[in-house]
Parts: structure tokens; C-alpha cells; sequence
């Protein structure tokens, strides 16, 4: 693997976007990519859920930081190397969960089920060794009288009882850990911030740490890299966009991040225990107090905006995948109770990973005629009857792609698709699309790289971070921006045209109770209608209204776009709230 040498110098006259998808340590993927396309490209809008959110604030910071000597993206092409040599050290359980983090990694250090069976047995019992001494103990006493009697049917009951008695207190101890310790860890192993007795930096530590390097910044004298410094970087340069997704347990929704309004509100307390001090110490000096009106103890902030958001947190917000990492604690109020009192407390809301809402972000940065490319980078499982090669590109021939059709077996993996299927269904069809599909570039792994293999070796790294250069080269030298655009083009203009013949429908058409053409001439000057009462806006916006529908009701003269030859499958256009 030879890292690329991005050109930090200059800055390249084309522009793109990338958005990249989650997959915990398959994220050793993308440095090396977002380094080689940083070449020939600048990153206008960058986003990434997860792992992905991980990879899009580095891009972000180096994108800040292009010209700077010691920033920018040859300071990202250095992680593989970085992280490579002990991924597993990043990962750092906090002490009562250590034991369930060891079996975890026992068992997947495993080669074989029944190895992975006695792992976790082996483990268990080192880990929680006073607990298995207690299971022993009634079952000790009882070989010890069958040993003065000289009784071999009473020291056999009392071997069985020792066994029983370990197995239970095993279990015990296990269940404790599952239902108690866990969900007071906030239902992750690992909070992101160094531990006792382990490496001097966990995930958070070190991500802080890169993303100001990244910048050209220092971490000991310098402010943490916010939004506010994306919108505003040095020497005049164009603003950077940074988006990631998480999602809000509670309300059962996702945000992109930064979030717009100023709903919820942090605990100081809890947060030093995700975030290292020096970002702890610039929150609780930028975000201002907030005094809970229902006296809750602890102290409280404003979540910050997005001029204060430092790109560390927002990514720490979309990366908490669930049992593995913590989620992130968030305060607010809750309008939907009827009493006041009720409303006036504070509410508990965790934001777990981004994923859970939108794995693979593809509709960020969307627009119907794109005059630059929204590259994307997918992680997919390897399957050798269908992947020839590792990283692919598809063809821009013909119009969408197919689902691959991927049996499962057993209980667990029947589980694991109801939820996959739940949670990816969107981003998978987005994936198939004409004016999609083709700027996707798709990385392949084995069940024993990247995802929840904590445990990569070296070698392994530095294979993914391979396969990462190999799709930006895809991306860089066979990717047709023109051929691109007119696929945009024809599908637009299709969906286009279905949408205003709609419009023209409902507007001149008596189905249903009216035409909407009658509704509005009947309802626009009712004094209960919503806020609209500005006469000039009123006039143009029913005037522009009937000019719509007059368009749908034209395009629809012989010959229709749909007529042509459209790329399929076909499109919906929908008006959806802002995540």
C-alpha cells in the first residue's frame, strides 16, 4: 500500500461532493479514498453516518486545512498506518463492562462455533472469578465430605453441583452485566474516552485529536474545529458542508446534524464522561447555561448551534452504534403533555447511531441537475458468486440496478434482516436509481474485515485501505460527469412532467368534493385561513399556483417526455419533513 500525497499546495479547480456509508472499522476504507480524490477534487458538501460521520469530519478538517504544512489530507493518509498496528486499543470498555468487551473479543478471535462457544465459557469464567468461586463453593464443601466418607455417589453429586452451581453463577453475573450495568452505561461498552489501564487514547480521544491536526491546528493551544469554522475557512475560501445523521431513541426519529432550532440541552457531568476536557472546557465556555424550570439537578447547557458545534461531537452523536458504543445523552422538554408541570421537566433522550435512521445518507446534497458529482462510497458484504472484483463501479448503461437477493439462516440472522430491511429499505432503493447508481462507488468485504472486527490485524487495515484508494480511483477516472448529468436530466424531466400533470388534475378536475381551483378562490380570503394574509404574496402565490397547473395540463401534448426513452424504474416526489 503506498498512501497518496494529496495536493495540499493548491486547490483543485473541480469541485465534488462524497457521502459515505456506516460500517464501524470498515471506515479504514476511506482515508485513503477521501486522499485520492482529494487530488484532482475539491469536497464542496461532505456527509457520512457512523463510521462514515467519522470519515466526513476528517475529510471536513482536512478540506479546512488543505494548505496547511502540517493539515489537510496527507495528514489523513497517514491513519492507516496510525490505527493500523492495534485497532483494538481504540476500543476501551469502561471496568464493570470489561468482562462482556473480553468475551466479545474471544469470540471473535474464534475460527469455529464451538471455539467460540469455550471462548466465551474460558472468559466468563476468568472475568467474573469471584462469582464462579461462589457457584463452586456448595458443590466444593460436598466433595470435601465424599472425601472423609470415602461416599464416589456422594462426590459425583458433588462434582454435578459443582458444575451447576458455577453455570448458574456465571449466568448470574451475566445478567446483572446485561440488565443492569449495560443500560447504566447507556447501553455501550465503550464511552470513547481513555480508560484505567489502557491505552493512553480510546476513539474519541484520538478522533479529537485528528481532526484538529487535520485542520492545522494544534490540540493543546487551539480551539476544537466547529461548523462555525467550516462556514468561514481561511484565505477567503468557499465554504465547507458538513452533514451526519443520528437518530433519537426516544422520539424514534433521526436528525442531521448540525440540528436546526435549539430544543435540547446537555448535562455537564454526562458529558465528561464522552468527551475529552479540552472539548468539555470550550462547550461550557461557548453554549449557555440552562436553568431546568423544574429544578432538576446538574448542570445543564444549550446544545450548541452550529457555529459553536464542534465537528467531534456531532460525529460522536452519529457513531454510537448500540451495546458497542454509549449512546449520547440529550436533554428536553416535552410539549405533547397536557399539564404544564409536566412540560416544564426535563426528558432523557439518547441518540444512538445514525445508521439505525439512514445508514447510507445517498439524498444528501441531492439535486434535480447537478452541475458536480455527489460521489458515494458503499460498503457491501462479499459474496463470490456474484463479485468478481473487490471494488466496483457501476456501468451508467441501462437504467437502474437490481437488489441482490441474499438468503439468511437461523433465528439470529432471520432477527438481523427484519431489522436491516426496517432501517435500510430508503437508502437502498435511492441506491438503484439512474443518476445515483452510477457515482457509487462499492467496496466489498468478508465477514472477517471491517464491521464489528475490532480485532484487525495490520495487514488486514492496510488491505481496506487499499481497496479505499482503489474505489477513488474508480471514481476519478471512469466516473462520466456528462453522462451523469443527462440521466438527471431525462429522470427530472420525466418526474417533472408526472408532477405538474397531477397538479393540473387536482386543479381543473371536479373528482373528489371541487377542483382545488375552486377551493382556493373559495377559501385564499377567508380571514381563519393560516397566516397568509399579505395581499402581494397572497395574489402571486395563487397566480402561480394556476400557471403550474396551466403547465401540467400543456406538457401534456403530444409527444410526452415519458414518451422517450426514460431510465428506469421510476421516481416519486414527495414533500417530507427535514430530518
Amino acid at each position: 500500500m503506498t498512501a497518496p500525497q494529496a495536493s495540499d499546495a493548491s486547490i483543485p479547480n473541480k469541485v465534488c461532493d462524497i457521502v459515505m456509508k456506516g460500517g464501524i472499522t470498515s471506515g479504514v476504507v476511506y482515508p485513503l479514498a477521501l486522499s485520492s480524490l482529494a487530488q484532482e477534487y475539491r469536497f464542496s458538501n461532505i456527509g457520512g453516518t457512523s463510521a462514515g460521520a467519522i470519515a466526513a469530519a476528517a475529510a471536513a478538517a482536512a478540506e479546512y486545512g488543505r494548505l496547511t504544512k502540517s493539515g489537510g489530507f496527507t495528514r489523513l493518509a497517514r491513519i492507516p498506518e496510525e490505527i493500523g498496528p492495534d485497532l483494538l486499543a481504540l476500543f476501551q470498555p469502561t471496568p464493570s463492562l470489561k468482562p462482556l468487551f473480553d468475551m466479545f473479543v474471544a469470540a471473535l478471535a474464534a475460527k469455529s462455533k464451538l471455539g467460540r462457544v469455550w471462548a466465551i465459557i474460558r472468559v466468563a469464567v476468568t472475568r467474573f472469578f469471584v462469582a464462579a468461586i461462589i457457584g463452586l463453593l456448595p458443590g466444593a464443601a460436598v466433595i470435601a465430605i465424599a472425601a472423609r466418607l470415602a461416599d464416589y455417589g456422594l462426590a459425583a453429586f458433588g462434582v454435578l453441583l459443582a458444575l451447576v452451581g458455577l453455570v448458574i453463577a456465571i449466568l448470574l453475573r451475566l445478567w446483572r452485566a446485561a440488565m443492569t450495568d449495560l443500560p447504566n452505561n447507556d447501553f455501550g461498552l465503550c464511552p470513547g474516552l481513555h480508560q484505567p489501564h489502557a491505552s493512553p487514547e480510546a476513539f474519541t480521544d484520538w478522533l479529537a485529536r485528528l481532526i484538529d491536526e487535520a485542520a492545522g491546528r494544534s490540540p493543546q493551544t487551539d480551539p476544537p474545529l466547529t461548523f462555525g469554522d467550516l462556514a468561514a475557512p481561511p484565505e477567503g475560501r468557499p465554504a465547507i458542508n458538513l452533514a451526519m445523521m443520528t437518530t433519537s431513541l426516544m422520539e424514534k426519529r433521526p436528525y442531521v446534524l448540525p440540528m436546526e432550532g435549539h430544543r435540547f440541552v446537555f448535562e455537564k457531568n454526562e458529558w465528561a464522561k464522552l468527551f475529552p476536557e479540552r472539548i468539555m472546557a470550550f462547550l461550557t465556555k461557548e453554549c449557555a447555561p440552562y436553568t431546568p424550570l423544574a429544578g432538576e439537578t446538574g448542570e445543564f447547557y444549550h446544545f450548541p448551534d452550529a457555529s459553536r458545534l464542534p465537528l467531534v461531537v456531532a460525529a460522536r452523536l452519529s457513531l454510537s452504534f448500540p451495546i458497542l458504543i454509549m449512546a449520547v445523552p440529550l436533554w428536553c422538554r416535552d410539549f405533547t403533555l397536557a399539564e404544564e408541570a409536566e412540560r416544564n421537566k426535563l426528558r432523557r433522550c439518547l441518540f444512538s447511531d445514525g445508521g439505525l435512521s439512514s445508514n447510507f445518507p445517498i439524498h444528501f446534497f441531492d439535486r434535480l441537475m447537478p452541475n458536480s458529482p455527489t460521489f458515494a462510497i458503499s460498503l457491501d458484504e462479499f459474496d463470490p458468486k456474484r463479485n468478481r472484483n473487490n471494488v466496483w463501479l457501476p456501468s451508467t448503461a441501462g437504467g437502474g440496478s437490481e437488489l441482490p437477493i441474499v438468503p439468511f439462516a437461523g433465528m439470529a440472522g432471520f432477527l438481523s434482516r427484519l431489522i436491516d430491511s426496517a432501517k435500510d429499505w430508503q437508502d437502498n432503493l435511492q441506491s438503484t436509481l439512474p443518476g445515483y447508481r452510477e457515482r457509487i462507488a462499492h467496496v466489498v468485504l468478508k465477514s472477517d474485515e471491517g464491521g464489528l472486527n475490532v480485532t484487525m490485524d495490520e495487514k488486514t487495515v492496510a488491505k481496506l485501505s487499499d481497496y479505499g484508494q482503489q474505489a477513488a480511483r474508480l471514481l476519478r477516472d471512469e466516473f462520466n460527469l456528462d453522462e451523469h448529468r443527462w440521466r438527471r436530466f431525462l429522470v427530472a424531466m420525466a418526474r417533472m412532467e408526472e408532477t405538474l400533470d397531477d397538479v393540473g388534475d387536482a386543479y381543473f378536475d371536479g373528482k373528489g368534493l371541487e377542483p382545488f381551483a375552486n377551493f382556493l378562490d373559495r377559501y385564499a380570503m377567508d380571514p381563519a385561513q393560516y397566516k397568509q394574509r399579505k395581499p402581494g404574496v397572497l395574489a402571486a402565490m395563487l397566480a402561480r399556483g394556476k400557471a403550474l397547473a396551466d403547465k401540467g395540463v400543456a406538457w401534456r401534448t403530444e409527444p410526452t417526455i415519458r414518451d422517450g426513452d426514460i431510465p428506469k424504474p421510476g421516481t416519486h416526489l414527495r414533500i417530507m419533513a427535514k430530518q
